[in-house]
């Protein structure tokens, strides 16, 4: 297997920026479409304890993939904070406004959950392979489980989503949109996937699921 490479570039070359002695810094966030609000559904408290992304995509500079092993950084595209942070605040007001997992705790509250979220990134990048169609890649993992007095019980779901959505224009604007996009459909996937495992499975709802 060949090592893994990753380049931290001098210029941002991925988005024909390198010609152009005008670019500058840009900043970005999620901005995630709010679904509608709605009542709780049920009694459940959940809190969503932490967001996780795999150690090749913690820099706040967006990251593309180059090659089978190789990936290159922007360093005139970044988060406006930690991606980890960034997409935390963005999962958990999604929650929050759908009523889909029942009432959801905010970080610091004293109210006691009953279930647990985490979700962990393996995959946050532009896919931009020489011979594939620039697309933004999102690849993440839900574990919901109960809690009681603080110890972890019946793992309600356990659940990876994948998305890959092509970029209108090779820029890290449209990147950062199609990174909305995926998150959007993600979340939708395991609202619905939630509501049917406290429905009707009583035990574990373990799935993969791709574009």
């Amino acid at each position: 297997m060949k090592s893994l490479a990753l380049t931290f570039l001098a210029a941002a070359v991925l988005c024909g920026c390198a010609t152009n002695p005008k670019w500058k810094q840009q900043v970005f966030a999620f901005s995630l479409p709010a679904p509608p609000d709605a009542a709780p559904a049920g009694t459940n408290i959940v809190s969503l304890s932490r967001v996780s992304i795999s150690p090749l995509f913690q820099n706040r500079s967006f990251t593309y993939k180059t090659g089978a092993n190789t990936y290159e950084r922007d360093p005139y595209a970044d988060f406006s904070i930690a991606p980890e942070r960034a997409l935390g605040e963005v999962i958990r007001a999604w929650m929050y406004r759908s009523g889909a997992f029942g009432k959801v705790a905010e970080p610091g509250s004293s109210l006691t959950p009953t279930l647990i979220a985490e979700v962990s990134v393996s995959d946050l990048y532009g896919n931009f392979q020489k011979g594939s169609p620039p697309a933004g890649v999102m690849r993440m993992h839900f574990m919901i489980y109960e809690v009681s007095d603080g110890v972890p019980g019946r793992i309600v779901l356990d659940k990876t989503c994948a998305r890959e959505t092509a970029l209108a224009r090779k820029t890290p604007g449209a990147l950062m949109a199609a990174w909305d996009k995926n998150l959007g459909e993600i979340m939708e996937e395991v609202a619905s996937d939630y509501a049917k495992a406290t429905a009707n499975q009583p035990k574990v709802a373990h799935s993969v699921t791709t574009p």
